[in-house]
């Protein structure tokens, strides 16, 4: 192959040209350095148009959006920047798949765990989101739990109004009591419980609090959780339910937990039950263990 003197020429220019980009770049770099973004640009529109411009692609729109949203929490964490419109793009993606879990689950993280302060609006962003979080997802321990700690432990201790952070904490104690009624496998939760009677102890809601520790010593078979629960309700002056129970355990079903007794129900004969209508306390023919104990702690 025979190169003209076009070739030549391109050559040359190519070379030329790259000695002038090595030569400027590091001029361009440093000039790029200097400029360091202050502020955020939000460019979507309100969450509800969002979803319509979608054209029908909800959850893929919210996909899109909230591997966005991670990019920019990772972006912003590097450079020390504030994440402004994190809650816009949350709500967004709330709107567009309401039943997307993530978003929920790590909103609060998203929101106030960042690299520089935050402002306190942001911790009552972060509580809508969550308690909608809650409303979509009633049965989710997890969420139930994770939404309840924020509330109770984290947030509180972050609003300079002493009114605001025990709403917070009240509202932290009440998911937290919901959570230890929803099955799951996180072994902390009965603990969780435990803090809950103590918040609401402490805000003086003594009903609310003897029953978490009353549904708590039914459900856990953890000796030092029922211990627990029984040295705070004898604090309260308070008798402890679940000793009938633990009886009619011992003599029907000593192998089984609290939870699959509640299952299966207490023993009764159906002969002689038959045709029985009225039962009181204590009856023999009753079904169901809140029947038969009269507690009303039981499932409540």
């Amino acid at each position: 192959m025979k190169w003209s003197s076009a070739d030549w020429r391109a050559v040359a220019a190519l070379g030329l040209g790259l000695l002038l980009i090595a030569g400027g770049r590091a001029q361009l770099a440093e000039d790029y350095r200097r400029i360091t973004a202050k502020h955020d640009v939000y460019l979507l529109p309100p969450p509800a148009r969002t979803r319509a411009l979608s054209l029908g692609y909800h959850s893929a729109a919210a996909d899109l959006i909230y591997g966005h949203v991670l990019v920019s929490a990772g972006i912003h964490l590097s450079e020390k920047r504030l994440f402004e419109f994190a809650d816009l793009y949350l709500e967004t993606i709330n709107e567009l798949d309401p039943k997307f879990r993530d978003p929920y689950r790590y909103s609060d993280a998203l929101l106030t765990l960042q690299s520089v302060a935050v402002p306190q609006d942001m911790y009552r962003k972060a509580r809508r989101l969550l308690l909608r979080g809650t409303r979509e997802f009633p049965d989710d321990q997890a969420l139930w739990a994770s939404a309840g700690q924020f509330l109770a432990y984290l947030a509180p201790g972050q609003l300079q109004n002493s009114a605001e952070a025990e709403e917070f904490r009240q509202e932290g104690a009440r998911l937290l009591a919901r959570a230890c009624e929803l099955i799951g496998s996180n072994e902390r939760i009965p603990y969780h419980c435990v803090t809950a009677a103590g918040l609401y102890n402490e805000a003086g809601k003594k009903a609310a609090s003897q029953a978490v520790l009353q549904k708590l010593l039914v459900v856990s078979d953890d000796p030092e959780i029922q211990a627990t629960a029984r040295a705070q309700l004898a604090a309260m002056g308070v008798q402890a339910h679940g000793q009938r129970l633990e009886q009619l355990r011992r003599e029907d079903l000593p192998f089984v937990s609290h939870n699959g007794l509640a299952a299966l129900g207490p023993r009764f004969d159906p002969a002689a039950c038959a045709g029985k209508r009225d039962r009181g306390p204590d009856d023999p023919c009753a079904t169901t263990f809140r029947d038969r104990l009269a507690e009303p702690s039981w499932g409540e």
